[in-house]
């Protein structure tokens, strides 16, 4: 389960919400329009939500975890040296949580509907995130610690 089930489940979620970070860059889907948008995602009543750059490099990196939790769970082939990438997964790991408990401070001065989203689905997702991504890096340094077979 934790060579399959664990990273299969990071990897889609991170790639899914990495894509959704780059169809916000054109539209406010699923959102009906953008005040909306801004209200729910960003926690403002106007547009000061990011401009299309942050949320383009939001998206890459959590694309871009996505495929690095499959190369360190050797799905992929890796780029690199084994240790960097298994220093990688945990820094997504350390990421995931700094953002899921620090992200119920962001709740103060946000608007309602953010309030209401962050504290039932964006910290909670990031926090288990955070535990999936852990699961792997620890998965891959048992694997690293291994001797080889005969």
């Amino acid at each position: 389960m934790v060579r399959t089930v664990v990273p299969a489940t990071l990897a889609t979620a991170l790639g899914g919400i990495g894509c959704l970070h780059f169809v916000w860059i054109f539209t406010p889907w699923p959102l009906p329009d953008v005040e909306t948008f801004y209200r729910v995602i960003g926690g403002v009543e106007s547009n000061e939500t990011p401009s299309a750059v942050p949320t383009a490099l939001v998206g890459t990196a959590l694309v871009g975890g996505a495929v690095l939790t499959l190369m360190v769970n050797e799905n992929i082939p890796g780029i690199g040296p084994e240790w960097l990438r298994r220093f990688g997964i945990y820094g997504l790991s350390g990421v995931m949580f700094l953002r899921g408990l620090g992200g119920y401070s962001m709740n103060s001065g946000a608007t309602s509907e953010f309030q209401t989203w962050n504290s039932a689905l964006y910290s909670p997702l990031c926090i288990g995130l955070g535990l999936l991504a852990g699961t792997v890096g620890l998965a891959a340094t048992r694997r690293a610690r291994r001797p080889p077979p005969p």
